[in-house]
């Protein structure tokens, strides 16, 4: 930080070994998160570290991740852990230790038993960064302008850090993995569960980003109740959602998954008849279409469930 201090710390590594808990583990390629501290708190430091954490298990092709921790009565890394899925799955086997230490695990890679019965919101939560993508959610085309794209997405691929960045300064909104996006469109058929498709309008005109809606709140015109529901995960500032709430304002809560490994563009999108030109507000597709623009656009299938 500024002051030269620590203000968040992950350390990991890779393992392939039985985990001696109660019940055993069974051998099994894991990241183990050895020490995940947040000293900096209220820029969802912890929430960026969890998605550092999945990346880095994706990229190297894990399927679980563990962590182990004397848990407390009041325990906000626990809260944060079991928002994105880890569950309490053991104790570990030490004879000397009076407080138990407990194995919270998560699953990376998963498959469709995992998920059957399960709504298509809480497969996004509780098994992310997997989503279900089937005919049972609708699809929307969402501008953004790149300004910000650029705060609310600071892992777009190419983006360019600013100075102030550089000198330490957060973007809070940026570290999210649960995110807000406020409209003034007049749809109402946007549901949880429902997959929002990016579309930077402007420099790249691409769509080049996705989430899955979380919850969904219309016509609000009280700015302390827009902040109240949208906390630190807006690229607004209060005086900016003052202005904003002058008209009845849509939120949209989403948890975001992936960026595009290669945008769709604007002609493209022209071509097949998704878009019918310049659009500035939220554009349901059909399923077909949105199926187009996830092979185009090159998603891991591995983890889209339909």
């Amino acid at each position: 930080m500024r002051d030269g201090s620590l203000g968040a710390v992950l350390i990991y590594k890779f393992e392939q070994e039985t985990i001696p808990s109660l019940p055993p583990l069974p051998e099994k390629k894991r990241l183990k998160i050895a020490t995940m501290k947040v000293s900096h708190v209220g820029h969802k430091i912890g929430e960026l570290l969890l998605k550092k954490s999945f990346e880095l298990a994706i990229r190297n092709n894990i399927s679980e991740i563990y962590i182990t921790h004397f848990t407390e009565k009041i325990d906000y890394l626990v809260d944060l852990i079991q928002e994105y899925g880890f569950i309490k799955i053991a104790i570990l086997n030490r004879d000397w230790t009076v407080i138990p230490e407990d194995v919270y695990l998560k699953k990376i890679l998963i498959n469709d038993k995992d998920i059957k019965g399960i709504s298509p919101f809480q497969i996004s939560k509780l098994f992310y960064p997997n989503l279900y993508d089937g005919i049972r959610v609708k699809k929307h085309i969402v501008p953004i302008q790149p300004q910000y794209h650029e705060l609310l997405f600071t892992d777009y691929p190419g983006r360019q850090t600013t100075l102030n960045e550089h000198m330490g300064q957060l973007i809070i909104e940026g570290n999210t993995i649960k995110k807000a996006y406020l409209s003034h469109s007049s749809s109402k058929k946007l549901e949880t569960g429902d997959i929002l498709l990016f579309y930077r309008s402007v420099d790249v005109k691409s769509v080049v980003s996705l989430g899955v809606i979380e919850n969904i709140f219309y016509d609000l015109t009280n700015p302390n109740e827009i902040i109240s529901i949208v906390g630190k995960r807006t690229v607004y500032t209060f005086s900016e959602i003052k202005e904003i709430a002058k008209s009845p304002t849509t939120i949209i809560l989403f948890n975001f998954h992936f960026h595009f490994k290669k945008s769709i563009k604007y002609k493209t999108l022209l071509n097949q008849r998704i878009l019918k030109g310049p659009f500035q507000s939220i554009s349901e597709i059909d399923h077909d279409q949105y199926l187009f623009i996830k092979r185009r656009g090159g998603i891991d299938e591995r983890f889209t469930f339909n």
